[in-house]
C-alpha cells in the first residue's frame, strides 16, 4: 500500500498518456475498452486500464463525486480518504515510473450486485473478495490488497447520448474493509 500512495505524491501536473497506433506499454495496438453500459463491464474497463497504466481511462470510470477509503499502510487503525484525482494521479505516477514492467488488477470470476438500502436510489454495490493487484517495480512484485473485501458502488448516468443502453455507469465509492 506505501507504494500505491507514495506514487501517487509526486505526480505534479495532469499527464494523460495520448492514445494512437501503438501502445506504449505494450507494444501493440491500443487498449480496446468495453463501453460503460455495467458495473461488471466498468470493473472490466478498470482492470484495462490498470494493466494499460491509461489515466485518460481512468477519468472516465471515476464520478466526479468519488471518494475512496483505505487502510493506512502504517497505521491500520487509520483511514486514508481518495478523490477522483487521487485515482488519476497514481496511474499517471505508475505510467511514468520507468521502472514498474507490469501491473496486474484481476477481479474474481465470481461476482455479485448487490443494493445496499442506505444508498441513494438507483445506486448499486459490488463486494469483492480474491481481488488479484501486483505492481512489479524493478523485480520486486507487491502484491496488494489481496485478502482485503473491496467494496465498489457505482453511479448511474441517464440519459447519456453515448451509450447504447442510454445509461452508463461509474464508481462513485470504494472502500477497502478489513
Amino acid at each position: 500500500m506505501c507504494l500505491i500512495f507514495g506514487l501517487a505524491l509526486p505526480a505534479g501536473c495532469i499527464f494523460s498518456p495520448h492514445r494512437d497506433d501503438t501502445c506504449k506499454n505494450c507494444g501493440g495496438p491500443p487498449p480496446v475498452y468495453p463501453p460503460l453500459i455495467n458495473p461488471f463491464l466498468v470493473l472490466s474497463a478498470l482492470e484495462t486500464a490498470y494493466q494499460h497504466k491509461d489515466s485518460t481511462e481512468i477519468k472516465l470510470i471515476y464520478d466526479e463525486n468519488y471518494e475512496g477509503s483505505s487502510f493506512d499502510p502504517q497505521n491500520a487503525n487509520s483511514t486514508i480518504s481518495l478523490r477522483k484525482l487521487d485515482e488519476v494521479r497514481h496511474v499517471e505516477a505508475l505510467y511514468r515510473t520507468t521502472t514498474i514492467s507490469n501491473v496486474t488488477l484481476q477481479f474474481p470470476a465470481s461476482m455479485f450486485r448487490e443494493t445496499d438500502l442506505n444508498d441513494p436510489p438507483g445506486w448499486t454495490m459490488i463486494k469483492v473478495q480474491g481481488l488479484l493487484f501486483e505492481i512489479d517495480d524493478a523485480g520486486t512484485t507487491y502484491n496488494l490488497l489481496a485478502n482485503n473485501i473491496q467494496e465498489f458502488k457505482f453511479i448511474p448516468t441517464a440519459p447519456d447520448s453515448t451509450s447504447p443502453t442510454d445509461t452508463t455507469w461509474k464508481i462513485v465509492r470504494w472502500t477497502e474493509l478489513p
